[in-house]
């Protein structure tokens, strides 16, 4: 480092640490004379001598001793300082707050929630859960974890991965009622449907596709929520038939607790997305959360 570019505090510790004035110019490349002039600038400025010269080396003087302590602290604090700033690119720290639907969040992201945490434990996490749609960035999130496409504009968006919904009731709700052979009989049957939680509008137009055919069957609810998880458990509990995403119903169709109604039929098709705010800077752990869920999602949940 060139003698210049040193602040006063530095330039004294490296001349007290070299020993003397000829040894300091041969470690910042600089002429004897130059360190001297510095020297002087230092001792006049502070209005005392620092250091106490003979022809070959010097001793500190008593504010020369005092000056050097205190610089040393400084510069030590200097470098923990440093080291901490580069050290937080590395490992990530601060908060970071997710939101994500209650069923999707309680069941899939919970645990991944949980094990990102024990790998960065230096971040604080939040993982906010409501009915689709019923929270934005006014709630303070970093990001919102939801399925399809959100209404507003101008923020950030990222396709995660895709699913479609399947029809599905519970074995005993099949023995009471039988089963639906053709989408249109889906019309004498007890449906449970979702509705969207502000305006109260019900979901009851069910897509069902296959090869060859496509239908769109509009279906009388018996028994409707605004929460996923309630019309879930009316599934599994023997009260209708519901319009379910895949990932939600996969482990209870591989358990056996439901059962694929018109397994040759898939409704439609839904993908999840990552929104963000629209802002210059995205936090790096938004960055390390997103890239870690798109592997977790795809390895353990049934998303394309």
């Amino acid at each position: 480092m060139a003698l210049d570019d040193l602040t006063d505090v530095a330039f004294f510790m490296h001349l007290v640490d070299a020993g003397s004035v000829t040894a300091t110019g041969k470690r910042l490349g600089a002429s004897p004379a130059a360190v001297s002039r510095r020297l002087s600038r230092l001792e006049t400025r502070l209005g005392i001598a620092l250091v106490i010269r003979n022809t070959r080396h010097f001793h500190l003087s008593d504010a020369g001793q005092l000056y050097y302590d205190g610089g040393k602290k400084i510069v030590e604090e200097s470098e923990r300082l440093e080291a901490e700033v580069i050290q937080s690119d590395q490992l990530l720290q601060g908060s970071l707050s997710i939101g994500a639907p209650l069923e999707l969040g309680r069941n899939k992201l919970a645990p991944f929630i949980a094990d990102f945490h024990e790998k960065h434990q230096g971040l604080q996490l939040t993982l906010a859960v409501a009915s689709e749609g019923s929270y934005d960035f006014a709630d303070y999130l970093d990001i919102i974890i939801r399925l399809g496409l959100p209404e507003a504009t101008g923020t950030i968006v990222t396709k995660i991965a895709s699913t479609v919904r399947v029809l599905c009731a519970s074995p005993e709700y099949i023995i009471k009622n039988g089963e639906p052979r053709t989408p249109d009989e889906l019309h004498q049957h007890t449906c449970l449907c979702l509705r969207r939680y502000k305006t109260m509008e019900v979901i009851n137009q069910w897509v069902l596709e296959n090869k060859e055919h496509s239908h769109v069957i509009t279906v009388t609810p018996s028994l409707s929520s605004t929460n996923a998880e309630i019309i879930h458990d009316w599934a599994l509990s023997g009260k209708g038939i519901a319009y379910k995403l895949l990932c939600d119903a996969h482990e209870n169709l591989q358990n056996g607790s439901l059962v694929r109604i018109l397994p040759a039929y898939q409704g439609e098709a839904v993908s999840l997305y990552a929104v963000l705010p629209s802002r210059s800077h995205i936090k790096k752990s938004v960055r390390l959360l997103l890239g870690e869920l798109k592997k977790y999602i795809k390895n353990s949940m049934f998303f394309d």
